[in-house]
């Protein structure tokens, strides 16, 4: 089947609920990835208005900032939300890792899952700034992702959480250095067990050493050039942060030689994204391993 009419027959399948908004989507993303260099983009995406739905809260949580230091002396920004009215200690943590193809995105890419899990779960929620590709190109977002987590748990009388209910998040590229937290924590001398995590879309696996020897990633030629984030892009934003890559489990969680262990997992998948199939065949290489 010729490309356009693999699209086409893809295109098709649309939730009739989601197909009246592609043409907008895909206007926006098109207006987003239109630019003259990498500053021009980053405001391109920071500038996109947000879209919060009904059920987001706009009240109940409190925010705060602070800068952390990290192995090699550089500072990260956190953003810490704060459920209103109850007591400040012991409280579970969602340890939030934004999207944005390791390349752009920050806070406010997960403000609505940051404001919705606090509120409604009355849980805190760590929001991690880590440093951006090409500028910082791979491990440098996992280690920095790392080296948070680590003083978090170490200041968990300080920032009122209970060590052990930290659950990670992350969407996207985010959900990528997720994965890789936790197999990077599974495999340290770290003491706290991660009581769960939630793969967002998630990018598990450069698609130049993906194993589809034994798994379809039929995803990015269906999604070549879909709206919102599509394959095309997804090269370029690998480009950027692991240019020659290897087959190095800490950036493609799938080729991890084991996958006990590993916390409990939510992955969610989108039919219409070139990432749909790695984060089902992440799903299949979790249950193997039990």
């Amino acid at each position: 089947m010729a490309e356009a009419e693999l699209q086409n027959a893809h295109l098709s399948t649309i939730n009739p609920d989601f197909a009246t908004l592609v043409p907008a989507v895909d206007a926006a993303f098109k207006q987003i990835w239109t630019y003259n260099d990498l500053t021009e983009f980053r405001g391109n995406w920071r500038n996109s208005a947000p879209i919060y739905a009904s059920i987001i809260p706009t009240e109940g949580f409190d925010i705060s900032h602070q800068n952390i230091t990290v192995s090699d002396q550089t500072k990260i920004e956190i953003r810490l939300f704060t459920p209103q009215g109850v007591p400040n200690s012991d409280l579970p943590l969602l340890f939030v890792l934004h999207g944005g193809g390791w390349v752009v995105g920050g806070h406010d890419s997960e403000a609505s899952i940051c404001r919705l899990a606090c509120v409604r779960n009355r849980t805190k929620v760590l929001s991690v700034d880590y440093r951006r590709a090409p500028e910082h190109r791979f491990p440098c977002a996992l280690n920095d992702s790392y080296d948070v987590f680590q003083w978090a748990v170490t200041h968990s009388t300080q920032l009122g959480i209970d060590r052990e209910k930290i659950v990670l998040f992350g969407t996207s590229s985010g959900a990528n250095l997720t994965a890789a937290l936790a197999l990077k924590l599974r495999d340290s001398q770290n003491t706290v067990r991660v009581a769960g995590q939630i793969l967002n879309v998630p990018v598990t696996c450069h698609p130049k050493h993906f194993p589809s020897h034994k798994i379809e990633l039929n995803s990015y030629e269906q999604n070549a050039e879909s709206p919102t984030t599509n394959a095309t892009h997804m090269r370029w934003f690998w480009d950027q942060y692991y240019p020659n890559a290897s087959a190095d489990p800490l950036a493609s969680p799938l080729l991890a030689e084991s996958h006990a262990n590993l916390p409990p997992t939510l992955i969610q998948v989108a039919g219409l994204d070139p990432l749909r199939d790695e984060g089902i065949a992440y799903a299949k290489v979790l249950k193997d391993a039990g």
